[in-house]
C-alpha cells in the first residue's frame, strides 16, 4: 500500500513505496488523453456508417493497435483527434472507399484469426466490406447509449466541460470511462445486452449480412456468439460462422473457410466475384 497517500495536494507528489514521485499534473493529462484517444477512435468508428465505408476491418486492426498499447500517450491521442478523424471525415466527404466495389456490408464478432487476415482481402473480390464489429468499435473506443436509444461515442472531458481539480478528481473520471463507455465488457454483462448492442451496431451501420468468427482463443469477446447469429436472423440478417483460433493458427483452415465464403456470399447472398 502506498505511504502518506493524499488526494489532496495538487502540486506537490507524494512518494509511492516503490520510491516514485507522482506527478498531478502529468496524471490529469494522462487521463484527458485517454479520453481523447477513446472518444476519437469511437468517432473514427461512427464515420463508418456512411456508404460507402470509409474504412474497412483490416485496416481499423492497424488503427486501433495505437490506443491498445497506451491510450494516455500524448502523440497516440493527438494522432486519433487530430489526423485520424478528420482524415476519415474527409474520405466520407469524398465518397472515398475502404473497398472500391462495396455491394454489400458485413458484420463481425471478436478477434479475427490474426494469421489469415486475408480472409477480408477474399471478400473484397465479391466486393464485401467489413465495416463493424463491437470487438473493434469498442476495444479502445468508449461509447454510450443516447436518449434515441442509438450508440454515440463517449464525449472527451472538454466537450463535457469538466476541467480535472485534483488527483481524485482524475482517477474517478478514469473510472468511469472505463465502467461507463467501454462496450468491450459487454460479453461478461449477459447475452442479452451483447445482443442488444450488436443489433443496434447492425441497424445504425446498415449492416447486410454476419460473419461470425468463432474464435477459440479469447473465451471473453467470444461468449454469447450464437446468440448474437440468432439476434442477427432475427433482424432478418443472413449469417455465416467459421471456426479458428486468434492464438493458434494451427486451428484454422484456410482453404475450407475461402470454401465457405464463397457458399456464402453466392448462394446466399447472391453476389459474384467482380474485378
Amino acid at each position: 500500500m502506498p505511504r502518506n497517500f493524499s488526494v489532496g495536494n495538487w502540486r506537490i507528489s507524494k512518494k509511492l513505496t516503490t520510491g516514485r514521485k507522482i506527478d498531478d499534473e502529468k496524471l490529469a493529462r494522462k487521463v484527458e488523453n485517454t479520453y481523447r484517444s477513446c472518444s476519437y477512435w469511437a468517432k473514427a468508428c461512427e464515420l463508418n456508417k456512411a456508404v460507402p465505408a470509409p474504412l474497412d476491418e483490416k485496416t481499423m486492426f492497424s488503427l486501433y493497435v495505437l490506443g491498445t498499447l497506451e491510450k494516455s500517450n500524448d502523440d497516440f491521442a493527438d494522432f486519433y483527434e487530430k489526423l485520424l478523424y478528420p482524415e476519415v471525415k474527409d474520405r466520407v466527404a469524398n465518397k472515398i472507399a475502404a473497398v472500391s466495389n462495396e455491394q454489400w456490408r458485413i458484420i463481425g464478432d471478436s478477434q479475427p484469426p490474426w494469421g489469415f487476415l486475408n480472409v477480408y482481402r477474399y471478400l473484397e473480390k465479391y466486393g464485401v466490406v467489413s465495416a463493424a464489429n463491437l470487438y473493434t468499435f469498442s476495444l479502445i473506443g468508449w461509447w454510450k447509449v443516447n436518449e434515441k436509444g442509438d450508440l454515440v461515442p463517449y464525449p472527451t472531458l472538454k466537450e463535457q466541460g469538466i476541467t480535472i481539480k485534483d488527483r481524485d478528481h482524475a482517477l474517478r473520471l478514469l473510472a468511469e470511462g472505463e465502467l461507463k463507455g467501454k462496450l468491450m465488457w459487454a460479453p461478461f454483462y449477459g447475452a442479452k445486452y451483447k445482443v442488444d448492442l450488436v443489433n443496434k451496431i447492425a441497424k445504425q451501420w446498415k449492416i447486410d449480412a454476419g460473419i461470425i468468427h468463432l474464435n477459440r482463443g479469447c473465451e471473453g469477446t467470444a461468449q454469447h456468439q450464437m446468440e448474437v447469429k440468432n439476434g442477427l436472423a432475427k433482424m432478418g440478417l443472413p449469417v455465416m460462422t467459421f471456426e479458428g483460433n486468434m492464438a493458434d493458427e494451427r486451428e484454422f483452415d484456410e482453404a475450407r473457410t475461402a470454401r465457405m465464403i464463397d457458399l456464402f456470399v453466392t448462394e446466399t447472398l447472391g453476389l459474384k466475384k467482380v474485378a
